[in-house]
């Protein structure tokens, strides 16, 4: 039996903007938006805001922001001669390397940001006062804490409100 062998790129710790060890690929591509973003008005108040304790509604327009860099670039491709990785089609989780931020984050944030558009103020399934309430209380100790809260009492919500009408809307 012969010893397993691996492609030398599973060997080599590239440096990451986030989270586990990524691909070189994953970080040239991180960086190629971050460029692009970092020059941009909002990129300068969402970093401001990273350093201080939000209320959900200010972390939701944080959300917000990010979720539009996201459709903006995910299944875009980067330009042919961007230097390793040229014509590279743009994930989810490459964007979230431009914040320096994980994919979980970002999964938490467009989660975050359709069910409020459900239940949170003129929601289309009717705005529930405890979530409204929460978008303006101002957190005790640190926005993830508050952010992970919220989306909690969404996912609550939302669960009541699937028990409630089973055939849909």
């Amino acid at each position: 039996m012969q010893p397993a062998t691996l492609a030398p790129s599973a060997t080599s710790l590239a440096p990451t903007l986030s989270g586990p060890a990524a691909s070189a690929l994953d970080n040239t591509v991180g960086q190629y938006i971050k460029n692009i973003i970092s020059k941009e008005p909002q990129w300068d108040a969402f970093v401001k805001n990273r350093t201080r304790v939000l209320k959900m509604s200010e972390q939701l327009e944080q959300y917000k922001y990010v979720q539009r860099v996201i459709d903006r670039f995910v299944n875009t491709t980067t330009p042919a001669d961007l230097q390793g990785a040229g014509g590279v089609t743009i994930t989810k989780s490459q964007v979230m390397r431009a914040f320096n931020l994980s994919l979980q984050w970002g999964e938490d944030c467009t989660e975050t940001i359709v069910l409020t558009t459900l239940y949170g103020p003129g929601g289309t399934r009717g705005a529930d006062p405890r979530v409204c309430a929460l978008l303006e209380e101002t957190p005790p100790i640190t926005t993830g804490m508050q952010a992970k809260k919220y989306l909690a009492l969404l996912r609550e919500v939302h669960g009541q409100w699937t028990i409630a009408h089973p055939n849909g809307p």
